[in-house]
């Protein structure tokens, strides 16, 4: 599912960077953009990956974090420096869910909490099994492999508390008229569900 090559593997080891150095995921894009000296809209499109950075650019991050050029731009950084995927998986799908929630995901699953709390500090390895059920408690696709896809790297929501958050900056940076537009539609949607 996840692929290492040009602006995208680019783009992942800057995120890789950034949480590495324990800023909030929220926070990426102003970091980065403070370390480049650009806006954030250019900051947020280096970290999706959907544009080239200037070669000052890397050489402003490669230094920073006091890495290669050519390690950055070539290898995957996640893989070099032997990151437990799997832990910062668990870990970052366990803080992302709601208060109380760690209980009941814990039931779901047929474990004990700190079953749960093991898993994410390392001290246990959850199965094979018990990883499919928590890609399919969180709605994760079915090919995704926690072991190996640093989903605590994805721009994108991937928890309910995740996806609520988003949804509600959203629609709190939208202008009145984007809204009366749009409020149709989300009416509709939200009363089938």
């Amino acid at each position: 599912m996840w692929e290492y090559w040009g602006v995208e593997s680019l783009s992942l080891n800057i995120r890789y960077l950034l949480w590495r150095e324990g800023v909030r995921r929220d926070e990426w894009a102003a970091k980065l953009a403070d370390l480049l000296g650009s806006d954030i809209r250019r900051s947020q499109e280096i970290l999706s990956g959907g544009v080239d950075l200037q070669p000052a650019e890397v050489a402003l991050i490669a230094k920073a974090y006091k890495v290669a050029i050519n390690k950055l731009r070539t290898q995957s950084l996640v893989s070099e420096e032997m990151v437990d995927v799997l832990t910062a998986n668990i870990r970052h799908l366990i803080d992302g869910l709601a208060h109380g929630q760690r209980k009941h995901f814990a039931a779901e699953l047929g474990v004990d909490v700190t079953t749960v709390s093991r898993w994410s500090s390392s001290a246990q390895r959850p199965t094979k099994t018990k990883l499919r059920r928590i890609c399919g408690y969180f709605g994760l696709p079915v090919v995704t492999d926690l072991e190996r896809d640093p989903m605590f790297l994805s721009l994108d929501p991937i928890t309910g508390t995740e996806m609520r958050s988003w949804l509600h900056e959203q629609i709190d940076g939208m202008d009145a008229d984007t809204l009366r537009n749009l409020f149709p539609a989300l009416q509709r949607l939200l009363k089938r569900g």
